[in-house]
């Protein structure tokens, strides 16, 4: 049975199971990068939530990027407050937008970046916005914070559309389910 004739409680259990496998990698790869001290440099936890907007639909692509630094701060204490909450609105824009754009029919390639782009203006915008706050320069602080991601922006933008099109050979199906 292809996913489009799949019985819809099967389709929706069946995401939910992707959902949840992808927020469990979520919290365990960036605790092997933790181990040696990679895990800001890197940001593992974008990867997982990455390869899961490439087989969800936005909304349920986008809970997993909400959920997933929630679940990794109660079991393991990190990301710690309040980078948890910046990062909840990151991965959920991430998630949400690389499904989007997929469901569009768009290349995985193109789907990575937008959200990699999106999610890099969210960023830009809610740590500007804390700078102001805290007095500090609002501009150099959205460029430090951006910056400091460098490494793992290129990461997800060389290995996740690699990864993805790995997943998508594995699937039924080349977009995530309308």
């Amino acid at each position: 049975m292809t996913p489009s004739t799949e019985d819809p409680m099967l389709a929706r259990a069946r995401e939910l199971a992707l959902a949840a496998l992808f927020c469990a990698l979520g919290i365990t790869v960036p605790m092997l990068f933790n181990v040696v001290g990679l895990g800001r440099t890197f940001l593992p936890m974008h990867l997982p939530v990455l390869l899961a907007a490439i087989v969800l639909r936005p909304p349920m692509a986008a809970l997993v990027g909400m959920l997933t630094p929630w679940a990794s701060m109660l079991l393991t204490g990190m990301p710690p407050l309040p980078i948890a909450v910046v990062m909840c609105v990151e991965l959920s824009v991430l998630g949400g937008v690389v499904s989007g754009v997929r469901l569009t029919g768009a290349p995985v390639w193109l789907a990575v970046v937008a959200g990699v782009a999106a999610r890099i203006g969210v960023t830009w915008v809610i740590t500007t916005a804390l700078a102001g706050y805290l007095k500090l320069p609002p501009a150099a602080v959205g460029f430090a914070s951006v910056l400091a991601g460098t490494p793992g922006i290129v990461l997800q933008l060389v290995v996740g559309p690699a990864a993805a099109l790995a997943l998508l050979r594995r699937q039924p199906q080349s977009a995530p389910p309308g």
